[in-house]
């Protein structure tokens, strides 16, 4: 069996019932995850995840909040955003995307570690407990995001 690699780029997804959706993430999701992510979204719990990356970048002062995986939730978005570039071109959602990327690439620490939560809160703990402190759970998603939004625009600052 051959497995053939898609350009995203030219993958065109005809089917009404799946496109609206592809609609529904980019006009909607997108930018309300984004909202969410800083805290701006009345109704639900903040988030804090921008928050903890200038934080641990040394661009703002405080307390890291939220869960010990809560870097994932701007990896995850970072993903999604690089797919919804492929699919429809967005200058300034792309931007936006740039300048959380060099948020994360300022957070990360002089030998490579990147982690919020570790990096502000308990940098003594690093690599402690791999079974339930998420640290190679919230690489892997900065991973996957990294390599999607490299596909997407041929960026390499993620990698």
């Amino acid at each position: 069996m051959n497995v053939l690699e898609v350009d995203l780029h030219k993958l065109t997804v005809s089917d009404p019932f799946l496109g609206q959706y592809q609609q529904l993430v980019r006009d909607v999701v997108i930018p309300y995850q984004w909202d969410a992510l800083n805290d701006r979204i009345p109704e639900a719990e903040p988030s804090h995840a921008i928050e903890n990356f200038r934080i641990a970048a040394g661009q703002q002062t405080g307390d890291f909040y939220g869960m010990v995986f809560q870097d994932s939730d701007v990896a995850k978005w970072l993903e999604a955003v690089a797919w919804s570039l492929c699919q429809k071109p967005d200058p300034a959602l792309e931007k936006t995307a740039d300048e959380v990327i060099e948020l994360v690439a300022a957070a990360q620490c002089d030998d490579g570690y990147l982690n919020t939560y570790f990096t502000a809160k308990a940098p003594q703990e690093r690599w402690s407990n791999l079974a339930e402190c998420h640290e190679l759970y919230c690489a892997g998603h900065l991973i996957e995001a990294g390599v999607a939004f490299f596909q997407a625009t041929g960026k390499r600052r993620l990698l």
